[in-house]
């Protein structure tokens, strides 16, 4: 009798402490982190000092998410392989070092019928880079159904960590039948359970998103003929907050390449667009720059433009020749450096339009009109980091010109 009342006992305490996963598996290597191998029923079992009870999970777009700031897409080459169309960062609370799992992740497709999606992964970015590594895992093959794409995670890889951020890349071919000019695409993900399929030890996990979690980049196929490309790159920055505007720094990288035939930047005209700002008033100092290994910092400085003793809008750099040439096919990326000393209340974008750019053979122009954020300068007059309008004795300005520099 006391032995069958300790069977039952242990009986029960082993039920509290694992649940079933609804995975098959002859051994603990076909399983997940948090469970084990149950010999009986060939289950995947929790075990509940390992797996989180209840747990919120909340979406957003990577870090790195690829980045259409500037152009507002990003033109790739018909096809495009192993293309990143999104990073995706989840998060989730519970007690700190438990497990949680995500069995199955759906995002929609925003599309004509006309562009092609194939071989698509889901992979887990350990580094958070937004580049697909070759040392990273994948952790499901994608299905595409209309509209839509859906990834079932492999059961080995479905186990995650609350408390820390976990990226994902939704990564494969893209292509088009024809040219498809101005045609964009992109990925969409819900703040719900539809699009996140999860499991805790007792329930599915809560799901809860940042409010631009469906402002995935768009992209558009480049032209194949005819045109030159220039267009943001993919590190074209923010605007700063008003406490960091002042200083010198990058404002635009922009990725040239010559579809078309050899072709070469001859000029380039940087315009504003704002309040009380001028080149001269606010912009001190502006520098193209050569970006040789396309990280968006500049490497070789083309020319600068500074000493404005006259506040103006737009300012043009004369460049060398061959200083930017490219052959057919190839790309070149450039930034442009500013130093920036704003007072309260001004505040402009800087902007390159299809005529700013000069070509040495002309051609159309893909990809302008590239525009920076706003860069805003507004603060409290009694917060004593603000800076105030100068005395107009103080003011920056005169009657002419300015200086250049250009390296050769």
């Amino acid at each position: 009798m006391k032995k069958l009342l300790f069977i039952l006992i242990f009986s029960m305490f082993n039920a509290s402490l694992f649940a079933e996963f609804p995975w098959p598996c002859s051994d603990n290597s076909e399983c997940p982190e948090g469970t084990s191998c149950n010999s009986s029923s060939n289950t995947c079992m929790m075990a509940k000092d390992k797996v989180v009870d209840y747990t919120v999970l909340y979406l957003d777009k990577g870090e790195n998410n690829p980045n259409s700031r500037g152009s507002g897409t990003i033109f790739i080459p018909n096809p495009s392989k192993d293309l990143v169309l999104g990073q995706l960062a989840v998060k989730a609370g519970g007690d700190n070092g438990k497990i949680y799992f995500i069995t199955d992740i759906l995002v929609d497709i925003s599309a004509s019928s006309q562009i092609h999606f194939e071989n698509f992964k889901l992979i887990y970015d350990e580094n958070g880079n937004a580049v697909a590594d070759s040392s990273e895992k994948v952790l499901a093959e994608g299905k595409v159904e209309g509209y839509g794409m859906s990834f079932e995670l492999d059961q080995r890889y479905t186990a995650f960590k609350t408390n820390q951020t976990e990226n994902f890349l939704i990564v494969g071919t893209v292509s088009a039948d024809k040219d498809l000019p101005n045609d964009r695409f992109n990925i969409r993900i819900q703040g719900n359970k539809d699009y996140i399929k999860t499991k805790t030890y007792s329930s599915d996990a809560e799901v809860s998103a940042s409010k631009d979690i469906n402002n995935f980049p768009s992209f558009t196929f480049e032209p194949q003929s005819g045109y030159f490309l220039f267009a943001s790159g993919r590190h074209f920055p923010a605007a700063p907050s008003w406490r960091e505007i002042n200083g010198e720094y990058e404002i635009m990288h922009l990725r040239l390449k010559a579809l078309d035939g050899a072709n070469e930047l001859t000029g380039l005209t940087v315009k504003l667009d704002g309040n009380k700002v001028a080149f001269g008033n606010g912009v001190e100092k502006i520098s193209l720059y050569i970006d040789s290994n396309n990280d968006g910092k500049g490497d070789t400085m083309v020319a600068e433009l500074s000493d404005f003793t006259e506040p103006q809008q737009s300012v043009t750099f004369q460049i060398p020749s061959g200083k930017i040439a490219m052959n057919q096919g190839e790309e070149k990326f450039l930034t442009i450096k500013t130093a920036l000393n704003f007072y309260n209340d001004q505040n402009t974008y800087f902007y390159i339009s299809e005529s700013d750019v000069a070509l040495k053979n002309k051609q159309k122009i893909e990809g302008t009109t590239v525009k920076t954020d706003n860069f805003i300068y507004s603060c409290k007059e009694d917060n004593p980091d603000c800076r105030l309008k100068p005395e107009e004795n103080q003011e920056e300005g005169g009657d002419s010109g300015c200086s250049l520099l250009f390296v050769d």
